[in-house]
């Protein structure tokens, strides 16, 4: 292959020898692991080695823009690293309303657990607003004026 010739797939070795790379950079193993494996997925339907390539495949590519944005940060990374020039694409993550079920929910969830621990740990949760941690600390309560002690996790 001559100097200026982009290769047709990258091999495995490139993703290794980058994820060695991010290693020793000091990246979590968690970041480089998810890090590979986008790597060799978008390996698997475009030529990661040719910017327009992979342009074209995150342009079709049918996941969130949360998703792709992601994945351009990745591959930021990855090109640097390679010293690959790009102008990586824009996405920007739409926020979504978090799901909040009604109260008859969370009394339906509750009601179907057959353990009474389980049921009065989550009636506890509910009408308090305690996070689980802060709830399995409760030493202390005083059932007589109906009020529980919570110590801030």
């Amino acid at each position: 292959m001559t100097s200026g010739e982009i290769p047709v797939r990258p091999t495995n070795s490139d993703i290794a020898a980058h994820a060695l790379f991010l290693q020793r950079e000091g990246y979590r193993q968690s970041t480089i692991e998810s890090q590979v494996s986008s790597m060799k997925s978008i390996a698997r339907h475009s030529n990661i080695h040719d910017p327009d390539s992979v342009k074209s495949y995150l342009a079709r590519l049918n996941v969130t823009e949360a998703r792709k944005e992601a994945l351009v940060i990745r591959l930021n990374r990855f090109y640097r690293w390679k010293r690959i020039e790009w102008a990586p694409p824009r996405y920007h993550r739409i926020d979504k309303l978090p799901f909040i079920p009604l109260e008859s929910e969370v009394d339906q969830l509750i009601a179907g657990f057959r353990s009474r621990t389980v049921t009065c740990f989550l009636q506890l949760l509910k009408e308090t607003g305690v996070r689980p941690g802060e709830a399995w600390q409760l030493t202390w309560m005083d059932f007589t004026g109906n009020i529980v002690t919570v110590t801030p996790e």
